[in-house]
């Protein structure tokens, strides 16, 4: 027991160690995270906006220079230009005007020469005035790499010319050099045309590019606040450094988040401390209920045993008195006897009525079954609506089969919930020790298989465990691990078509797929013995999306046909069918308008809210939809009124009775007008003489299916089958 004084003290240590120090570890990592990660972000913005700058700065600059040698080269393929200077006595007004003059006048070229064949300087200009041609030195030696490689690399012969950048006495300029001539010839004169990065140039540059204070620095380092970037010429040489203010837009971010962030994290905190002081009280009432549940140990121990909702003996409690009930029978030598219980439809109830409306069913079903046994038995619910009776003591199996049947009585009588009657039936499993073992948990497994055959046979009865329902488990369990292996290795499973006729059994309308599985050691399986282990499995999933594969192939070969495919009901409850669907048409190119989806009436029972919305997915993506085994449900009529379906199939138990039952020939004859009238395709199946064909064809029949036409056949029939058609 605890000691109340002792409480606040111990608490308070085991508080701080707990949760004070975790929470105050969150927060100093949140905290530094998300400091480091503004910061992060704001530099990285701030280097990307750099980078940014930087290239359009070089990309202003790599303009200028395309349009600086478009200047220069529009004067040196001037013809007049080359004849003035072939002349003896060249006019050194007339290269005033059309030269020095023109260039600096028009495009700023501050400094201008010419150069005759020999390379030696004719004429020289400065800011368009003409100079002492002694000027060229200064020049020779910073242009001598572009003037040696333009000689070098044409042998002597004349170029169109060449631009780049470069340092001309301690300033970055531009220079175009290009030969005055139409043509190229060789040794002709050359034009040389310089403009300077001075800070009008470059003012004019920053405010077209937006830059801000771009200047020239040469080999300085940039001055605080500021970067630069190199500008390289062609040829590997330095023209010098440029720096500019750059923009920063992570540090105009970190501004103005800064006090959100600062915002955040006193909230941040403030919550931390509310809830802190909220865990401290919580944590002093869950110390006082300890105290309490520790005085009231005798009621928890009978909740550890018993179900909380009926009170009966739970799962634990069971499996112990079946233990002793077990033991009991081996040393007397008696019998005892383990009863499964499931109700039957209790899904439809809590699904119609609400869980509370199921509670109290289960609650009532609980005292019935209380009613009927004798002290000496148990009965206990184990989950949902499974129940548990252990029998013992058991003189004569008829006493079991007699109580059984009691069970399946008094449960069968009608209940009261919510001002409305409802019905329910029940489903039992018998196992008997020691005859079927005298281990639990053997015995609750085979009990467990008479309830699977209980309920595979109709439900709302009993059954007695036999041998051959072990067998027959085990041979099930094993056709389901050859038809996992079959659709794994795509062996043996096919999928055959059988022919849907007009109603004068003439023209072939479509086909529906069919699966066939060919087993390499049992021969043909039908498909009523695997389909129900594929569904249990799981395995009808992959099974029925694979058919649809194969369906979509053959549809693309007769496009004018349709083909059906079933539906499982599995498949059309599992989470995405709809987009599954629609994704494998695509996936295999086929039309969704050429396939037609049959479903059963037992998708539609479960949830019919969820059923509709399914049924419009699949018609808007263009899929068709028939109702199958039309008839054989309870509410028939009813789905056709609520879902929007394109085709009903009458059952073939409607079309074998033609000519057999009374009435036959009226029901069919109903069914057809009723499809009629709600403007649905009536299809019959199951035809197989001609008498049939006629009735049908006399009660309005759209379409007909069966064996009179012929069986399904493999895809590969297909062809011969439409050929044979039209040939008759």
């Amino acid at each position: 027991m605890f000691n109340k004084d002792q409480l606040p003290e111990r608490f308070r240590r085991e508080f701080i160690r707990e949760v004070i120090f975790p929470l105050a570890a969150v927060l100093l990592i949140t905290w530094c995270a998300a400091s480091f990660s503004l910061v992060w972000i704001s530099r990285h913005n701030n280097s990307e906006a750099i980078v940014q700058q930087e290239n359009i700065i070089k990309s202003a600059f790599s303009q200028s220079m395309t349009e600086h040698f478009r200047q220069l080269h529009s004067l040196t393929n001037w013809p007049p230009l080359d004849q003035h200077l072939q002349q003896p006595n060249v006019d050194p007004r007339w290269l005033d005007d059309n030269v020095g003059h023109w260039l600096y006048e028009m495009f700023g070229h501050q400094d201008i020469f010419i150069l005759d064949p020999d390379g030696r300087i004719l004429s020289s200009w400065q800011n368009g005035q003409r100079i002492d041609n002694r000027h060229w030195s200064a020049f020779e030696e910073a242009l001598a790499p572009w003037l040696l490689r333009q000689d070098r690399s044409h042998g002597g012969r004349g170029i169109q010319g060449t631009v780049d950048f470069a340092r001309i006495d301690g300033r970055a300029a531009l220079v175009a050099i290009n030969n005055i001539s139409n043509e190229e010839i060789s040794g002709g004169f050359r034009l040389v045309g310089i403009k300077y990065f001075d800070d009008a140039f470059l003012n004019e540059l920053a405010q077209h590019s937006l830059i801000n204070g771009l200047h020239y620095i040469g080999d300085r380092p940039a001055p605080t606040g500021q970067v630069r970037f190199q500008l390289i010429s062609r040829l590997g040489l330095s023209a010098g450094y440029f720096a500019w203010r750059p923009e920063q837009p992570g540090s105009q971010m970190m501004k103005m988040l800064m006090p959100l962030f600062a915002a955040v994290l006193l909230v941040t905190t403030l919550v931390c401390i509310i809830m802190i002081y909220r865990l401290w009280r919580l944590r002093l009432r869950l110390t006082q209920s300890i105290l309490r549940l520790e005085a009231s140990e005798a009621q928890a121990q009978h909740l550890a045993f018993h179900d909380v909702l009926t009170g009966l003996p739970n799962r634990a409690l069971i499996d112990e008195r079946l233990t002793q009930a077990l033991a009991r029978a081996a040393r007397s030598r008696s019998q005892a006897a383990l009863l499964l219980l499931d109700l039957d439809r209790f899904k439809n109830i809590n699904d119609t009525y609400g869980h509370h409306a199921g509670d109290d069913l289960i609650i009532e079903v609980s005292h019935r079954l209380s009613t009927l046994l004798r002290d000496v038995d148990t009965v206990g619910r184990i989950g949902g609506d499974e129940f548990v009776i252990v029998l013992e003591d058991i003189q004569d199996l008829s006493e079991v089969d007699t109580l059984c049947q009691g069970i399946i009585d008094a449960l069968a009588e009608p209940y009261m919930l919510l001002g409305s009657e409802v019905w329910i039936g029940a489903s039992i499993g018998i196992a008997i020790a020691p005859q079927d073992g005298l281990d639990r948990q053997d015995l609750m497994r085979k009990a467990d298989i008479a309830l699977y055959e209980a309920k595979n046979e109709g439900r709302a009865q009993y059954r007695r465990f036999a041998r051959a329902m072990d067998e027959s488990v085990q041979t099930r369990q094993q056709i389901a691990a050859e038809l996992r292996h079959a659709l794994q290795q795509q062996q043996g499973l096919e999928v055959w078509y059988q022919p849907l006729m007009d109603v004068a059994g003439e023209q072939i309308l479509g086909f529906e797929a069919l699966l066939r599985w060919r087993h390499a050691q049992r021969g043909f399986i039908a498909p009523s013995e695997f389909i129900p282990i594929a569904e249990e499995t799981g395995l009808i999933l992959q099974i029925g999306e694979w058919v649809l594969r194969e369906a979509c192939q053959v549809s693309l070969r007769w496009p004018t046909l349709s083909i059906a495919i079933n539906v499982s009901p599995l498949q059309f409850r599992a989470a995405g069918f709809v987009q599954r669907f629609k994704d494998i048409v695509q996936m295999e190119g086929a039309d969704p308008h050429n396939l037609e989806l049959e479903i059963t009436e037992g998708v539609l029972i479960e949830d019919e809210r969820e059923a509709r919305t399914i049924i419009i997915a699949l018609r808007e993506a263009g899929f068709r939809i028939a109702l199958d085994d039309f008839g054989t449900g309870y509410s028939s009529l009813n789905y056709l009124s609520n879902f929007p379906v394109d085709k009903i199939k009458i059952d073939r138990s409607f079309t074998q009775s033609l000519g057999v039952a009374e009435n036959s020939t009226a029901i069919v004859e109903s069914v057809v007008r009723l499809g009629h009238a709600m403007g649905l395709t009536v299809t019959a199946e199951g035809v197989e003489t001609n008498g049939q064909m006629s009735a049908l064809a006399e009660a309005g029949c759209n379409q007909l299916q069966g064996y009179l036409f012929s069986q399904a056949v493999p895809p590969d029939q297909i062809a011969p089958m439409l050929e044979k058609r039209k040939a008759g």
